[in-house]
């Protein structure tokens, strides 16, 4: 049995030690809509994402993906109660996934960025801040007031509306910053865009992903580059497994087909 708690451990460790943790006061909800595929204007999908916030720290991603976390601890668990003679068997195939994959987990002044690479995530830090410059025009969203604000982040010149009626320098990624709370942003191509839809008073729990791959950004690209020109050779080379080759050619066109990203 000390086997399968390690396990458990393992996947959630930060609901079974002492740290302190923070938790959220209040959590914005976010449509983010964006193409899979920039070459394809029909790639288009629809997640919900939420921000949750607390008193230094916040958290974005799916909600979708929150949703597949708290399933699969509870999988975990059901696995652990129902072991015979010490095995288990824990399937999440069948749990829904994210379309939306990253995650952003910000601590003070401190940003990490989580994304996946087959089935292994990395986390980087964002150690590139945006430069917003503020402009002269405004426009109301839902009830908010709100004012316009461009930057550039990394590759992609983003646009953000954000109201000084909710007083928090945050907002969806890493669109943060601004003397007022993000309720909207978009590139320039509208690859991403991310719109307010509610904002509400919820107490839980603000933990960042565990056993990631600690990395920076360039070796991440660079690695996901790998990735998405040889798929085949990414995948025997992270499992040392072959994938038949009448298989190979629909798996090298659905990855180098998932070619948009935030960065």
């Amino acid at each position: 049995m000390k086997l399968l708690f390690l396990i458990f451990l393992s996947f959630f460790p930060s609901t079974l030690t002492a740290q302190k943790i923070d938790s959220s006061n209040i959590k914005i909800s976010y449509i983010v809509k964006f193409l899979r595929d920039t070459t394809d204007v029909t790639s288009k999908k629809e997640e919900i994402t939420g921000l949750w916030i607390g008193g230094n720290t916040s958290i974005f991603k799916s909600d979708q993906k929150a949703k597949y976390d708290s399933l699969a601890l509870e999988t975990i668990k059901n696995s652990i109660k129902n072991a015979t003679d010490g095995n288990m068997v824990i399937d999440f195939s069948k749990l829904p996934k994210p379309s939306f994959v990253p995650e952003v987990y910000k601590k003070d002044h401190t940003i990490d960025i989580f994304d996946k690479i087959l089935n292994t995530t990395y986390e980087f830090q964002a150690q590139e801040e945006i430069k917003w410059i503020i402009i002269n025009e405004t426009k109301t969203i839902g009830a908010y007031k709100c004012r316009k604000a461009t930057g550039r982040y990394r590759n992609k010149n983003i646009t953000a509306w954000y109201t000084e009626e909710i007083p928090i320098s945050e907002g969806p990624y890493t669109f943060k910053g601004l003397p007022g709370l993000v309720v909207e942003a978009y590139d320039d191509k509208y690859f991403f865009h991310f719109i307010f839809v509610g904002l509400s008073n919820i107490k839980e729990p603000i933990i960042s992903i565990r056993n990631t791959v600690k990395t920076d950004y360039i070796k991440f690209i660079r690695k996901r580059n790998d990735f998405q020109n040889d798929p085949v050779g990414a995948y025997f080379s992270a499992t040392g497994k072959t994938i038949a080759k009448e298989q190979q050619e629909r798996i090298l066109k659905l990855h180098k087909s998932r070619n948009n990203h935030l960065d």
